[in-house]
């Protein structure tokens, strides 16, 4: 298994993570902002925000750094959430 299969079954088994409703919008933007200009950017947008959303996507994102997968993968992974946090093991 792979890091990338390992994320995705953390954030799986991860109940918070699931049960928040993501805005396909503020994926698309940290998704964004992940390729141009890094984890620590990212990191920085959602600290300046207050919604719950944003403190679940904060623990996304360590968990994507604890694993040292790179911006350009880490982007795709946030972006594509929504499809992650649903889909089961087929």
């Amino acid at each position: 298994m792979d890091l990338i299969d390992k994320l995705i079954e953390e954030i799986q088994h991860d109940a918070e993570i699931r049960q928040t409703r993501f805005s396909n919008k503020s994926l698309a933007i940290i998704s964004d902002i992940c390729n141009r200009y890094g984890y620590g950017a990212v990191r920085l947008y959602l600290l300046s925000k207050r919604e719950d959303e944003s403190r679940v996507l904060l623990k996304v994102l360590n968990k994507i750094e604890d694993k040292e997968i790179s911006k350009e993968l880490g982007a795709f992974v946030l972006k594509k959430l929504n499809a992650i946090k649903s889909v089961r093991e087929i």
